[in-house]
């Protein structure tokens, strides 16, 4: 499973860079290409393979009985010369992520939107999916084919985005008489990556470093997540909304946990599901801005704008933890809300 591990292993190698060596005949550590270069050079080399290769289109089109839906790349030549080239097929997309200071095209092959009546996946959301990984060379480095559930948070970036926006089956599971899983409907795709949005230079078994790779893929269910419980869903937790929850402007409050994974989006101490507005059902309804000075009370040090930070309008127990929301006024309204209090 290379993609579930991709997180931990590129902090390791970060953790790694920053270690000096005391034996000189130590591994010699190659400087990363330029990665505005690379970005060129992966995207040329993505285009010629979609100028030069086509999928299974037609029987997507008109799926013969026993069709599997699976997405199957051919080289245009031969007998094959007349099929229209993936590049232009109106099924593919492209989007360009700014990363690293660089700007990184996605492409995005949907052979067919899932039927399901929920919500399409975003990039921050778990989705039941079979997928086969393979170097841009055809080679294969990953593959589950068996349906599991995929945190789209836990992967690089190129996959967790290439996914967004597709959804589930419309009908299953149904357990056939062999005792298999069968759903209909269900969305079926490819994603083309370049490496600067998948593993870049950094190793892993397989998959060769600097490589755009290749995803084809079924999107069986998806589930809509809320990673830290907080009553806001992770997907508007990218506060600066360019599709990537481990920003600097992702961590307000400058700890040790991105707003997605943080209970406590601003460190006042007022759990973040305290300072938004919620139904019956635990589901957002608005953030509060009790000093309307356009910051949402759980990014907001100061929520009542009074010049005291709301951890200072509050009573931690320092053995225990339990906070206290103090009103000295006794008008009913804790301190940390109450301009006047």
């Amino acid at each position: 499973m290379k993609l579930r591990n991709y997180l931990g292993l590129a902090l390791v190698l970060i953790l790694c860079v920053g270690c000096p060596s005391d034996d000189d005949n130590g591994p010699i550590r190659v400087p990363p290409r330029d990665r505005g270069e690379q970005a060129i050079a992966d995207d040329a080399e993505i285009i010629e393979f979609l100028e030069t290769h086509f999928y299974n289109y037609e029987e997507f089109e008109n799926p013969p009985a026993d069709f599997d839906f699976k997405i199957r790349f051919d080289t245009i030549a031969s007998i094959n010369s007349d099929k229209t080239p993936i590049i232009d097929r109106p099924e593919l997309s492209s989007i360009t992520y700014n990363r690293v200071s660089t700007d990184q095209t996605l492409y995005i092959l949907i052979a067919r939107q899932g039927a399901s009546e929920k919500p399409a996946a975003t990039f921050t959301d778990s989705t039941l999916i079979t997928y086969t990984g393979r170097n841009l060379n055809s080679s294969v480095f990953d593959s589950s084919p068996n349906p599991i559930w995929f945190d789209l948070t836990t992967t690089v970036d190129g996959f967790t985005n290439g996914l967004a926006g597709f959804k589930g089956a419309g009908a299953g599971p149904v357990t056939n008489g062999d005792g298999t899983i069968a759903y209909q409907d269900f969305g079926v795709g490819a994603i083309f990556i370049p490496s600067g949005l998948g593993f870049f230079n950094l190793p892993s078994g397989g998959v060769e470093i600097y490589s755009p790779l290749v995803f084809t893929f079924s999107v069986f269910d998806v589930m809509i997540t809320d990673h830290d419980g907080d009553g806001i869903v992770s997907f508007d937790e990218d506060l600066d909304g360019n599709g990537f929850l481990f920003d600097e402007a992702d961590n307000p409050d400058n700890d040790q946990a991105f707003a997605f994974q943080d209970p406590d989006d601003d460190n006042d101490r007022v759990l973040t599901r305290l300072e938004i507005v919620r139904d019956a059902n635990g589901n957002l309804v608005s953030f509060l801005d009790t000093d309307g000075d356009g910051i949402s009370n759980h990014l907001d040090n100061d929520d009542d704008g009074d010049g005291r930070n709301t951890i200072d309008e509050i009573q931690i127990n320092s053995t225990t933890g339990v906070v206290t929301f103090t009103d000295t006024d006794g008008d009913g309204i804790p301190d940390y809300l109450d301009a006047d209090s």
